[in-house]
């Protein structure tokens, strides 16, 4: 299995710092095609010496992951059934792009966001199940319509350039980038690493598929409640 942690700004340097932690010897791999600018040391979890660095190798040669100095693509690599994507790109056509890989390869996907003091984490599974598919209820581009209409902020679009642009737009807290960090691992720590515990065994509509969160409130999505809604 391998993690691959998509984005490694805002949310992703913080994730990063504590999931090489919580995997141990298991391999994480970075995707990152940016450079760190001095404006991103007040949110993100870097230091001055790492300034004109790409994101992903500096925190790799602090931290170990494998790394990749590009900007996620479909078709890029092959992806296991195991593997799980991580997606903390601050942009939703990067979101579309790790869905659709997930559908591709039967894996799974993790996609963490945030905007100025609030954040979330949603979980989907590729792989065909009883509560995950394409177009279900469960599925983000089905209850995040959205996902699939903004085409905004792609950094790979050369006419947009460094994600810098998309913050100086909306600047956004560290505590909601730290925020996004942590439900994100949360998922990742039920979905993923209990998964050769429990396996089959467990009754994984139990399991939350999203989290919410702001200043005051945390919301939880559970499947069961949503399939519930569903068959209403």
């Amino acid at each position: 299995m391998k993690t691959h942690i998509i984005g490694v700004g805002g949310v992703g340097s913080w994730l990063t710092h504590t999931l090489v932690k919580l995997v141990g010897d298991e391999p994480i791999v970075l995707h990152d095609g940016d450079r760190l600018e001095e404006k991103n040391l007040d949110r993100q979890l870097f230091s001055e010496e790492d300034i004109g660095q790409y994101k992903a190798e500096a925190l790799s040669k602090k931290l170990g992951p494998d790394f990749l100095n590009l900007y996620f693509t479909q078709h890029q690599a092959k992806y296991e059934e195991d593997d799980v994507l991580i997606c903390c790109a601050d942009n939703n056509p990067c979101r579309v792009a790790v869905l659709e890989e997930a559908d591709r390869c039967s894996c799974r996907a993790i996609i963490a966001a945030n905007e100025v003091t609030s954040a979330e984490a949603y979980f989907y599974d590729g792989a065909p199940s009883d509560y995950f598919e394409a177009g279900g209820d469960l599925d983000p581009r089905v209850y995040y319509p959205e996902l699939l209409k903004d085409k905004s902020g792609d950094p790979r679009a050369a006419a947009i350039g460094c994600t810098g642009a998309a913050q100086l737009a909306q600047p956004q807290l560290v505590s909601a980038n730290f925020m996004a960090a942590g439900l994100a691992q949360w998922l990742y720590i039920l979905w993923v690493t209990n998964y050769e515990k429990y396996n089959s065994s467990f009754n994984w509509t139990s399991l939350p598929y999203r989290f919410r969160a702001n200043l005051s409130r945390l919301e939880t999505s559970l499947i069961r409640d949503a399939i519930g809604t569903a068959n209403e």
